[in-house]
């Protein structure tokens, strides 16, 4: 369906809302950006307007869910009068009800739909999150008195964020798929979430004759992310594991073939001492070990000068690279050694529950 106008907003993993913006409005140029939101470390929130097919917003990798804005109080009290208040505005919202509609629209099947009510607090209010989640109950019951609550497997979702002071309630556009978009053959311990190494891949700047390379492949994440972005010319990728460099080609292989196309290839090797021509690639996505990935920190000191010296070396002049780590002082003393490389800016985001940041990289 079409609209003139729908409020929509996509939830990522905290720290891409950014990202995703930039994927949005690359996507959906009539997109217009309203705000950006912090779910505590949980969830980014970005809200835009959108005027097309809200179909086509389930095409987006770097969210991991999509829901029409249904209703939004912008200051509540934090005391009981909230929950009042709150069952009002279900009950007799327009925007609430428009955004349903439009729901409802897409749904398969006849009948009064079941439904289920999903509720987030983060702050000190003087009620519970179950009485959150009740007052919205009481006024959808009032509002559709023959739909059914159901604990799971619900036809209609309502989310219910409630964000200090701020009452964001979204319907679920967009189902499990969003998030698990395909099934590996096996996934290694600390892989990449789908929606960070969409994410990374959209940083690069994907371009149709791109020769892509990601040196440090693990079970591929960033590898199918890059297939899902659009024509390039190759994509390599390779691992100092030559077990985890087969788990990535077994993952790529379970792919549909009319996905997996040509030109796609993962190699055992030393990202150190990579097998690339001078200035032989065009853009680089690589999650470089970090944290708890590898517990020798004199190991790490010698990898990331080595692996940035590589890079200098086979990027082609104002190529770019979308490097994750947690390691700030490593990535930026190792950068300040390679007069080729630049850091154009960053973005902070939680990975398993830890801090890191996206450097994006230029071959100046």
């Amino acid at each position: 369906m079409a609209s003139d106008k729908l409020s929509v907003y996509g939830q990522t993993l905290p720290g891409v809302e950014e990202i995703a913006w930039l994927e949005i409005r690359d996507k959906f140029p009539q997109a217009v950006f309203k705000e950006t939101l912090f779910a505590k470390e949980q969830n980014g929130i970005v809200i835009f307007d959108y005027p097309g097919p809200i179909t086509d917003l389930l095409q987006l990798r770097t969210t991991e869910d999509v829901f029409l804005h249904a209703l939004s109080i912008p200051k509540v009290s934090r005391d009981w009068r909230d929950l009042r208040l709150i069952a009002d505005q279900v009950q007799k919202s327009p925007e609430f009800g428009r955004a349903i509609d439009n729901v409802v629209e897409q749904r398969k099947g006849k009948g009064a739909p079941s439904y289920r009510i999903i509720s987030r607090k983060y702050g000190s209010h003087q009620y519970r999150r179950k009485d959150l989640e009740q007052s919205v109950a009481k006024g959808m019951k009032i509002r559709f008195p023959k739909w059914r609550p159901v604990a799971d497997n619900a036809q209609i979702e309502i989310w219910v964020n409630l964000l200090g002071s701020r009452v964001l309630i979204g319907v679920r556009l967009s189902d499990r798929k969003m998030r698990h978009r395909y099934k590996k053959t096996l996934e290694l311990k600390g892989s990449l979430r789908p929606s960070v190494a969409a994410a990374m891949i959209h940083l690069t700047q994907p371009e149709p004759g791109d020769r892509f390379l990601d040196a440090m492949c693990g079970s591929g994440t960033l590898l199918l992310e890059r297939q899902f972005a659009g024509a390039y010319g190759q994509i390599v990728g390779g691992d100092i594991q030559s077990k985890r460099a087969n788990i990535a080609w077994d993952n790529l292989s379970t792919q549909r073939k009319d996905i997996l196309e040509k030109e796609i290839t993962v190699c055992h090797w030393d990202a150190s001492r990579l097998p690339f021509a001078d200035g032989s690639i065009d853009k680089v996505a690589t999650n470089l070990p970090f944290g708890k990935q590898m517990s020798s920190q004199k190991e790490l000191q010698r990898l990331y000068p080595a692996f940035f010296t590589e890079l200098e070396r086979i990027m082609r002049p104002n190529g770019k690279a979308a490097i994750l780590s947690s390691e700030y002082d490593l990535v930026k003393d190792a950068i300040r050694q390679r007069e080729g490389l630049s850091i154009l800016g960053g973005y902070s985001v939680s990975i398993l529950g830890q801090w890191a940041r996206i450097y994006l990289v230029e071959r100046s």
